[in-house]
């Protein structure tokens, strides 16, 4: 696993839904004003995007070079 995997397993498990009221807790101790419930959502989705979500390098090693069709 790649560090970008690595990171979005540990948005997912900081962010898990059921989180929400500890994130209710720190979020004004850090002077960040902001409801918890429109946050941990979004960086959910955004772990399980860099889980499993191909990175560029892995898209364009999957897909088969057209210079070989090319070539036959």
């Amino acid at each position: 696993m790649r560090g970008r995997n690595w990171v979005g397993v540990a948005f997912i498990f900081l962010f898990l839904p059921v989180n929400v009221p500890l994130w209710d807790i720190v979020l004004p101790k850090l002077g960040i004003n902001i409801m918890a419930v429109f946050i941990v959502p979004l960086f959910f989705f955004l772990g399980i995007l860099l889980v499993f979500y191909p990175s560029r390098e892995d898209r364009i090693s999957t897909i088969p070079s057209n210079q070989a069709n090319e070539e036959e």
